[in-house]
């Protein structure tokens, strides 16, 4: 058996999106490959699945993360 190359690339580039969070473009595409992956697993029979849920997972903290710095830095903008 294989591993899914959909799963290892989302966890790599949720991982790559938790410290280059570009608006939260590169965790969303992290997100996007690991959801993409979850799917495929289990009608293809591949190994990976415990690393797209870690892509997942990443993503989402990207994202929230994404957010957040948005949501301060606008913010900051506004008080200065």
């Amino acid at each position: 058996m294989k591993t899914n190359g959909l799963a290892i690339a989302g966890m790599v580039v949720s991982i790559v999106g938790l410290f280059i969070s570009f608006y939260g473009v590169i965790p969303l595409v992290g997100v996007i490959l690991s959801a993409v992956a979850l799917k495929q697993i289990p009608t293809t029979g591949d190994k990976g699945k415990g690393m797209a849920i870690a892509g997942l997972v990443c993503g989402i903290v990207g994202l929230a993360w994404a957010v957040l710095s948005l949501l301060l830095c606008g913010a900051c903008s506004l008080i200065f």
